[in-house]
């Protein structure tokens, strides 16, 4: 079995690869964390053990879980591939990621003694072997900048890193682990977001639709009302007041907009990963798509 990493920025990114790559073969992988394969169980559990539930707070709890443990998992079984989709909240936690990159680091040399968990040790008897994939969005920073970002994190723990030359490369380290890097982007620009290369995609064949929730957001946006309302209590009583501003996401508002269309009442991640703006044949005529899922068939 090769197990891969997959580390990204946040739960779009989680979906979108996971259409991705269901349109390649793979399925949800649905066994209990006891169930996974060696030593993926042990180590797993453990990290469940570890979280401190109690110590957290009931609105952090989440997505604190959803950072430390994979928020999907998915398998294809001809390839023997188990991929774990982790969602790792904003590019900004970067000690969340680390975690995971320099455990995997730890795991591919020999046990200090018999205490210390070690993926080498246990894969021998396995068979496994392990890949790691990075993503991020370009952003304003454009790919080469952030290309150059990710391998200098990565060359923490993997120098190797450091001969990765493009976008969606893959190469081997010196511990037999395959790690890659791929930075979302406007394919002209080199700069922006997952949204760049998804809204082109969606809106093949449904440009009316999309046309006319644009209409719709476009008369009704108002930078007055990106504060959120909330009700605060005064020694003259309760109050409204307006709490700090939110950032307003054109294409992710559109998304949202087109997307109650088909999943009433559901997140953009779930548009993502079960609308029908998506489909195979889209899939297979996007070289974008093409190229992400060909950085997986390296690994």
């Amino acid at each position: 079995m090769r197990i891969i990493f997959v580390l990204c920025e946040g739960p779009h990114d989680v979906a979108f690869l996971s259409r991705l790559l269901s349109a390649d073969g793979y399925v949800k992988y649905r066994q209990p964390l006891s169930k996974f394969p060696e030593p993926l169980d042990k180590w797993m559990t453990k990290i469940s053990k570890d979280l401190s539930i109690e110590d957290l707070s009931l609105d952090r709890m989440y997505d604190d879980i959803k950072a430390v443990l994979p928020s999907n998992a998915i398998l294809n079984e001809e390839k023997k591939h188990l991929i774990l989709l982790y969602s790792m909240n904003g590019d900004s936690h970067e000690k969340r990621r680390d975690k995971v990159i320099s455990a995997l680091r730890t795991w591919s040399r020999p046990p200090a003694d018999d205490k210390e968990f070690s993926f080498m040790e246990e894969s021998s008897e396995a068979g496994n072997n392990y890949g790691l994939i990075v993503l991020f969005d370009a952003d304003d920073k454009g790919v080469d900048s952030r290309i150059s970002e990710a391998k200098a994190k990565l060359c923490e723990c993997f120098p190797m890193a450091e001969s990765i030359s493009s976008n969606g490369d893959v190469i081997y380290t010196d511990e037999n682990i395959k790690i890659g890097i791929y930075i979302f982007a406007d394919p002209v620009t080199k700069m922006g977001t997952l949204e760049n290369i998804l809204l082109p995609i969606m809106r093949q064949d449904n440009e009316q639709m999309f046309d006319d929730a644009q209409t719709f957001l476009d008369k009704h946006h108002d930078e007055t009302r990106l504060k959120s309302l909330i009700f605060k209590k005064t020694p003259e009583g309760m109050c409204e007041k307006r709490d700090k501003r939110h950032k307003f996401h054109p294409v992710k508002s559109l998304m949202g907009v087109v997307g109650q269309l088909q999943n009433s009442g559901t997140s953009n991640t779930v548009c993502i990963e079960k609308a029908d703006y998506i489909t195979l044949e889209k899939i297979k005529n996007s070289c974008i798509c093409q190229d992400i899922l060909q950085m997986f068939n390296k690994l």
